[in-house]
């Protein structure tokens, strides 16, 4: 167990370092936080918003149907003693449907949560690609890394993810707002 976790954690930074020792000496390194990149550019800002608010009017209809199935049972446990077996048999079958039918909402709502969360990833980062591809030569770039939490240390002159931002703002400008700055 602790090989594995030790290949784990050695196996990244030995493979970086291969990389630049192939690249030469004078090789430059960056690293992009795609995360930044998303959250910073005027584009990925207007995008997350309108998925937020696909997802608090989704949240809204499953707690109001949620609550109609507490009603519901409320109601089947405040009566259930005095209704009649084919009554509370009916009012039984209504809060199974409806139980299942909000289990299905969920599903359903978090299944078109992730798919468009999913379809602006991937249209953003075909053009994050773009820009860093370009970039990397541009300014003398060996190798850029994506950078994340297993990166416990990055000097900031590496970090190009605001260069990066800047350039996809002004190559995609948001209607209504122009060129950002």
């Amino acid at each position: 167990m602790k090989k594995g976790i030790a290949t784990a954690l050695v196996g990244p930074f030995v493979f970086g370092a291969l990389i630049v020792a192939s690249l030469g000496q004078n090789a430059t390194i960056g690293f992009v936080s795609t995360l930044d990149v998303l959250y910073g550019t005027d584009e990925g800002k207007i995008e997350l918003e309108k998925l937020n608010q696909f997802g608090t009017q989704k949240q809204n209809e499953l707690e109001a149907a949620g609550l109609t199935l507490q009603k519901l049972q409320e109601q089947y446990a405040a009566q259930q003693a005095s209704l009649s077996t084919l009554t509370r048999a009916e009012m039984e079958r209504e809060i199974q449907d409806r139980d299942l039918n909000l289990k299905r909402l969920q599903e359903d709502i978090q299944l078109e949560f992730n798919e468009r969360q999913n379809e602006l990833l991937e249209r953003m980062s075909g053009k994050i690609q773009e820009i860093i591809n370009e970039y990397a030569p541009q300014n003398g770039i060996g190798v850029i890394f994506l950078r994340n939490e297993t990166q416990t240390y990055v000097d900031g002159a590496l970090d190009i993810t605001q260069d990066i931002v800047r350039i996809y703002n002004e190559r995609n400008p948001v209607a209504g707002q122009g060129a950002s700055q």
